[in-house]
């Protein structure tokens, strides 16, 4: 089996036999074609390329729909204040005036990894802190329709 391809958008992808995947570690996101074989990871490769064509654009759409997904749970779970601070307004709290909004969380978050299959793309984001350094998870349609997120 032939054992890496080439994107001229991408880079070389190499194939990891303990992963059963095609990787390409050259850049700042790390992408990965999930296919053990040459044929559907060219077709996956296509995915990639597009994607990356239009990094910004991607980043952007997946990381609106992912704080869309998690900025309730964020809000509720992880607040931005420190409960036993006995200067703390719990009534501010209860206002939302310590919640991080919206555009302030897709701004914290950045795009680590991209695994493509046939069925889904899957993205992992770095939290910015947002989740204590945790990182965030989540699984998109081909469309780029969220399925699912967590940290």
């Amino acid at each position: 089996m032939n054992s890496s391809i080439y994107s001229d958008a991408l880079g070389l992808f190499s194939y990891d036999e303990r992963t059963k995947k095609f990787k390409n570690c050259e850049g700042n996101i790390f992408w990965s074609l999930n296919s053990n074989n040459i044929v559907d990871a060219k077709q996956l490769l296509l995915i990639a390329e597009s994607l990356f064509t239009s990094i910004e654009i991607f980043h952007k759409q997946v990381g609106t729909s992912v704080a869309a997904y998690l900025l309730d749970y964020k809000n509720d779970f992880w607040p931005e204040y420190d409960e036993n601070d006995p200067t703390l307004s719990w009534d501010a709290v209860d206002a939302g005036d310590y919640n991080i909004t919206h555009e302030k969380f897709v701004s914290s978050i950045t795009l680590y990894d991209v695994v493509i299959s046939k069925e889904v793309i899957n993205c992992e984001f770095h939290d910015g802190d947002l989740f204590g350094g945790h990182r965030i998870h989540a699984t998109f349609s081909h469309d780029l329709k969220i399925l699912e997120a967590s940290i």
